[in-house]
């Protein structure tokens, strides 16, 4: 009996003891000991912090975004269309009315360029917004190459369908309209109602260079072998086919820069063999 009586006293003294307000003494429970935190847990503890401030950040971001997408109060009520030459800007912007009304960030190039790219004078088109209002639309045309007759207007005036490299109609302007642009003119009925040969002279033209395509009166055909360039100083250029026009157009340039023989005017250069180029 004694053995267990020390030993219960013995636990007893071990335990440590507290006083309650009451006066009575407790045993008190095991003390936690706080270690301090290492590095690792402090960079994990900062890392979820910045986890959560840029998640709140990007969350405020996309709720403005949407604010601004959809705010009526950065509807289009003005377009600036510049660049336009061959589409009148009266007719760009009644092509334009659909996006009249739309917020500013719902309208860009694609959108612009669907509704511009219906007429064929059209090539590209870019887009910027002026806030709050305003929408610049830039119109990039593709240039016209030739021309040729067309059926008069009503009241009985020349008319003139201007074309692209590729044979494409981009527009009928008067003939005082189409005077300006000096182009070639692909003066006979059959090069216009025959499309291969028609894409034929439209192509050589549209690879002549700039210097060279100002020289050019009109442009004709027989076949698409035996396209021939008139040119304003009354001299004919019998050019052939299509191909190799890069080295057709050097050698022409080169024959141009030639001095006339006063007793032996060139009246003609055939060039339509590059390689053996011929004056006449």
């Amino acid at each position: 009996m004694t053995h267990r009586s020390d030993t219960g006293t013995s636990r007893r003294r071990s335990e440590p003891i507290t006083a309650t307000a009451s006066g009575l003494v407790q045993p008190r429970g095991p003390e936690v000991v706080s270690f301090p935190e290492t590095e690792r847990e402090r960079r994990r503890r900062l890392r979820r912090k910045g986890y959560w401030a840029g998640g709140i950040v990007v969350l405020l971001l996309a709720v403005l975004a949407a604010v601004v997408y959809f705010s009526p109060l950065l509807a289009i009520k003005h377009l600036r269309i510049d660049g336009t030459d061959l589409l009148p800007v009266t007719q760009a912007q009644s092509m334009l009315e659909p996006v009249v009304g739309q917020p500013l960030p719902q309208v860009g190039d694609h959108t612009v360029s669907e509704l511009l790219k219906q007429h064929p004078a059209v090539d590209s088109v870019t887009t910027r917004a002026e806030p709050p209002d305003t929408l610049v639309v830039d119109v990039h045309e593709h240039p016209p190459v030739a021309m040729a007759p067309t059926e008069d207007d009503a009241d009985g005036n020349s008319q003139y369908v201007l074309f692209n490299t590729h044979g494409t109609e981009l527009t009928v302007l008067s003939a005082s309209a189409a005077q300006p642009y000096d182009l070639p003119v692909v003066s006979s009925a059959e090069d216009v109602t025959d499309p291969e040969l028609f894409n034929t002279i439209t192509e050589v033209l549209g690879g002549l260079p700039e210097d060279i395509l100002k020289q050019v009166r009109s442009a004709s055909g027989e076949t698409v072998d035996s396209v021939v360039l008139s040119l304003h100083n009354g001299r004919t250029v019998l050019w052939g086919n299509a191909e190799d026009s890069e080295q057709k157009a050097a050698v022409l340039t080169a024959l141009l820069t030639i001095e006339d023989d006063p007793e032996e005017p060139v009246s003609e250069y055939d060039v339509s063999t590059p390689d053996h180029p011929v004056t006449r």
